[in-house]
């Protein structure tokens, strides 16, 4: 078997090999090119393997034009993958192109399987033999030969310059992998040249096909050991550079494989690519890597020094369990530090409100309650008249009101000093404090006036109770330095709707009673005259 087919079935096994190890991969950008690439070179050393085999002139001639489709489509598919790897996304109407890399490859077959008819690809095609391939052709090209062969040098060279630009501008770990794809590239080109131009063979071969082996091996280094096909480079070391971020892309083997500088302004600056991740003493990353690969990301905080950093956690891409990782710092600080202000804000407006709450209860609570008795004063009447009125209309009972008036005030004042009659005040107040019942209201109303209101009550309760603070008061007089001083009230009683029919009816009628009670010798309880009752001036007392 001849040298040369050796080397081409080895390119032929090695390319099957790496196409077969970047599947496991999964998607990548230009991903459908590379599998144009590698099927198109795998077809070009095929014809080859079979051209350099065949000892018959015709056989050998119709190999060679079999070959042009990997021939044409080979370098079209490089220059597609390389631009959208370099982009680090597909092309838009990537589908597109690679169409019209398969027609140019189809066409160009097409063109050189009737070349007999036209000989635009080869103009002759005579013996060349030699003593290492006695059955060697020599092959006399045509002007579609050369137009093809200036379109794919122009366009590969344009390819080649814009993959130079990138790796000058990629991070060292992309250095690597930019290195491998242009020396992939440039051994087979250089060869061609060599062979088109100069008319250099080796093993009596045209080496273009032979060179492909460097491709295979270069591809497998830079899949094993540059994370080659699981990082886009450029576009993502573009973003990366300019995120506000910081960025930190840890590979399969733990190596840092891309650092922004955000994420080195985070680290001080003492981070580089290629050092261990593990040499950063950090614990931002995941306490179980593998939870990552199940379809998720990890968002946990970690702080360093005064800052707090937000962490999210995703896997960049790869074979399971060996993905590169990226951890994604967003500096939070300045946000939680607001949200605690807003908080502690937030706490002193409720604190505030709830002072202000209570300094209005206060102020109600001064604006309808007596200083010197600690009972409600007549505005607590504005605010609950209408209520209990309409609860007695609810229930069907009747409201009755207690009109009560200290006997004898003002000569208790005169006699004993306006000591005693405060204290005289405040004895009658603790009275009917101590005897209200849930509902009742005692109100002073001015002076040495005061009202029980009685919901749910009726008006013999209502007498039987105003007799016993009668024999109570009666019965605490007040202690003066002048002597003991007897207190007494005459009280009044009317209710809704036994003898008022309106709640000011009621007050009026409970005050009249009072006055009946005073007229009558005071230290007495009156109940107001009954409707219908017509009787000018009749109250019924005890």
């Amino acid at each position: 078997m001849q040298p040369a087919a050796v080397i081409l079935a080895l390119v032929v096994v090695g390319t099957a090999a790496t196409t077969w190890h970047t599947l496991r991969i999964g998607s990548f950008p230009g991903r459908t090119d590379y599998l144009m690439l590698m099927a198109s070179g795998c077809w070009w050393a095929i014809c080859a393997i079979l051209d350099v085999s065949s000892d018959a002139p015709e056989l050998k001639l119709f190999y060679s034009e079999l070959a042009w489709y990997g021939i044409v489509t080979t370098p079209i598919s490089w220059m597609l993958f390389m631009s959208a790897y370099v982009r680090g996304g597909d092309l838009p109407n990537a589908s597109f192109y690679t169409g019209l890399s398969i027609a140019a490859g189809l066409a160009m077959l097409a063109i050189a399987t009737t070349n007999e008819l036209h000989h635009l690809i080869y103009v002759a095609v005579t013996p060349d033999p030699t003593p290492a391939y006695p059955h060697q052709l020599h092959y006399e090209h045509g002007s579609v030969f050369f137009a093809a062969m200036i379109a794919i040098y122009f366009f590969m060279a344009l390819t080649t310059v814009r993959t130079l630009w990138a790796a000058i501008h990629a991070p060292p770990v992309h250095r690597a992998q930019f290195a491998g794809l242009l020396i992939s590239a440039m051994v087979p080109w250089a060869a061609n040249a060599a062979y088109n131009l100069a008319g250099i063979r080796v093993l009596g071969f045209d080496p273009t096909p032979l060179a492909y082996v460097v491709v295979p091996v270069i591809y497998s280094f830079l899949v094993s050991r540059n994370q080659f096909l699981s990082l886009a480079p450029v576009a993502l070391s573009a973003v990366v550079a300019a995120h506000p971020d910081g960025i930190l892309v840890v590979s399969g083997n733990g190596l840092i494989a891309e650092a922004n500088a955000a994420m080195r302004s985070i680290f001080d600056g003492n981070l580089s690519i290629g050092q261990p991740f593990s040499s950063l003493g950090t614990n931002f990353g995941p306490a179980d890597r593998a939870s990552l690969f199940d379809g998720g990301e990890l968002v946990r905080r970690w702080q360093r020094g005064d800052r707090i950093y937000e962490v999210r956690t995703v896997v960049v891409g790869g074979v399971r369990h060996s993905e590169s990782v990226a951890y994604v710092l967003r500096d939070v600080t300045a946000y939680l530090r607001a949200q605690e202000s807003l908080h502690v804000s937030t706490r002193l407006m409720e604190e505030r409100l709830e002072a202000n709450l209570r300094l209005q209860e206060q102020l109600h609570e001064m604006a309808h309650r007596d200083s010197l008795t600690g009972l409600n004063n007549r505005r607590i009447l504005e605010s609950i008249s209408d209520r209990l009125i309409d609860n007695a209309d609810a229930v069907g009972r009747s409201l009755v009101a207690v009109s009560l008036d200290l006997d004898h005030f003002k000569r208790l004042n005169d006699t004993f000093g306006h000591k005693a009659g405060d204290d005289a005040l405040v004895a009658m107040a603790g009275v009917l404090t101590r005897s209200l019942r849930p509902g009742e209201v005692a109100v002073r109303m001015g002076g040495e006036e005061f009202l029980v209101l009685m919901p749910h009550a009726d008006i013999e309760e209502a007498r039987a109770r105003a007799e016993a603070w009668r024999a109570v008061i009666r019965s605490q007089p007040v202690k003066t330095s002048l002597g003991v001083a007897e207190i007494s009230f005459s009280a009044g009683i009317s209710a809704y709707p036994d003898t008022a029919a309106s709640f000011e009816q009621m007050l009026q009628q409970a005050d009249k009673a009072v006055y009946a009670a005073k007229r009558a010798g005071r230290n007495r309880v009156v109940v107001a005259r009954l409707p219908g009752d017509t009787t000018e001036g009749r109250l019924r007392s005890v």
